[in-house]
């Protein structure tokens, strides 16, 4: 009790308890324990506590926004969970084996396939982290004395956030770019405005936060050739299984996530973010990359190569303080590919998108409801505008082990009622019937 006082003095609280005081009342509750029980009672009653929580393998579940359920072949984990890859420690150059040299190569060489690009680096931490990467890197790269940078803002709601704290400290300048109301996707006309001989450069991505995939693929490569700013695609990985790669729509820098590719939603993360650009722009390129050589024997080797940071180059000419990469996790997005080989993930990315727009059309009938609420196409989610008050939605739904979505209102202006519905390889008709009976049955 005394070292206890004193840690709360310290603090400057006088409790234990006002360490949580950020914790929702409603997601507290009181365990009886009794003093003086063993370490194994103790686990007993805290396992009987949790026994009323509820995961994503007890419920039917439509959420999305960036992290999928995903089916995840038994040979990911079998393969990453080898003594060889499966580390807690981050391996360095002098310490990383050929093995997982050659399995980041591997993984640097499919993104580079499925982006188009010429060049990837080994991952990034997520979409997020990538996005703020990229965006230092256009101040690199692009023509000098520009510094304004255009985001659209159908984006996904955290990389803005993110993304303004990786400028801090930069000249870079943040311009939002609205969207189609109607459509969901870039206002092409406010983006023509606003790209000018003063712009460093613009973000698509797509499908964006809306699941609406954009359509103006050749407006975005023009305005880039005219202006000269720099273009920073973001995408679903998946959904280049079946779509033009980022190079034809004339990107300089492709980011995105790979956690629809072998990893589990996981609470959130962790997620393996992408980073792709042409060969011209290589180092410039944040993160570290592993080369292919050979050794004194003349056998084809693997190292680490281009790493661009202060610990192994001049801290002026570091390109990022990011010292680290999802290794683990690249891993098991680089199984899941080879596994699934190009057919298999074609086969995927056309089932998700066929199942969207199955669900978006059973809803569409129901009375009340409108979905898609945008008109333009989209890939592996929509959303959908609802008749009733999101709680209502909510309570109804979680009686059943539904969750339908990711209610918008907190996150975009003027979204009340609306809600972002997604599916996965693992959502079946059953599932999909589910949803639509209670949508039907909260509708007034």
């Amino acid at each position: 009790m005394k070292d206890e006082k004193e840690m709360l003095e310290y603090l400057g609280i006088d409790s234990v308890d006002e360490l949580f005081a950020d914790v929702p009342e409603a997601v507290k509750h009181e365990i009886d324990l009794p003093n003086g029980i063993s370490e194994m009672e103790v686990m007993q009653k805290v396992k009987n506590h949790l026994s009323g929580n509820k995961s994503l393998e007890d419920m039917v579940c439509f959420l999305g926004g960036g992290i999928y359920r995903q089916y995840v072949p038994a040979g990911v984990s079998e393969i990453i969970g080898r003594s060889e890859f499966y580390t807690s420690y981050t391996p360095y150059q002098a310490e990383i084996s050929q093995g997982m040299l050659r399995a980041l190569f591997e993984y640097q060489s499919l993104i580079c396939e499925l982006t188009g690009m010429e060049a990837a680096n080994t991952s990034m931490y997520d979409h997020h982290t990538a996005l703020g990467e990229a965006v230092r890197m256009a101040g690199r790269i692009g023509k000098r004395k520009r510094k304004r940078f255009l985001i659209p803002e159908n984006i996904h709601w955290d990389r803005l956030p993110v993304l303004k704290n990786y400028l801090i400290g930069s000249d870079i300048e943040i311009e939002l770019v609205p969207f189609d109301e109607e459509k969901g996707t870039i206002d092409v006309e406010a983006l023509k405005d606003k790209v000018g001989e003063d712009t460093l450069g613009f973000y698509v991505e797509s499908p964006n936060a809306f699941g609406v995939l954009e359509e103006n693929i050749k407006l975005f490569k023009d305005l880039r050739e005219d202006t000269g700013a720099v273009m920073i695609a973001g995408v679903n990985p998946l959904s280049l299984a079946l779509l033009k790669p980022p190079s034809e729509w004339g990107a300089d820098i492709v980011v995105g996530d790979s956690q629809p590719f072998g990893i589990p939603p996981s609470f959130g993360g962790p997620t393996v973010g992408i980073f792709a650009c042409g060969k011209k722009h290589i180092r410039k390129m944040p993160g570290r990359m592993i080369g292919e050589t050979v050794d004194a024997d003349g056998k084809t080797a693997y190292c680490m190569t281009l790493q661009t940071r202060e610990q192994h180059i001049r801290r002026e000419r570091a390109t990022s303080n990011i010292c680290t990469n999802e290794a683990l996790s690249a891993l098991a997005s680089t199984v899941y590919i080879l596994l699934k080989g190009g057919k298999g993930l074609e086969e995927t990315a056309k089932g998700c998108y066929n199942k969207a727009h199955r669900l978006a059309n059973m809803i569409d009938e129901l009375d009340g409801y409108s979905a898609p609420y945008f008109t333009g196409d989209f890939f592996n989610e929509f959303v959908v505008e609802l008749p009733v008050d999101k709680d209502k939605l909510t309570a109804e739904a979680g009686a059943k082990n539904v969750l339908p979505g990711i209610y918008l209102d907190g996150y975009f202006t003027g979204f009340n009622r609306r809600m972002l519905t997604a599916v996965g390889d693992t959502t079946t008709e059953e599932d999909m019937k589910l949803l639509t009976e209670v949508l039907k049955e909260v509708s007034p």
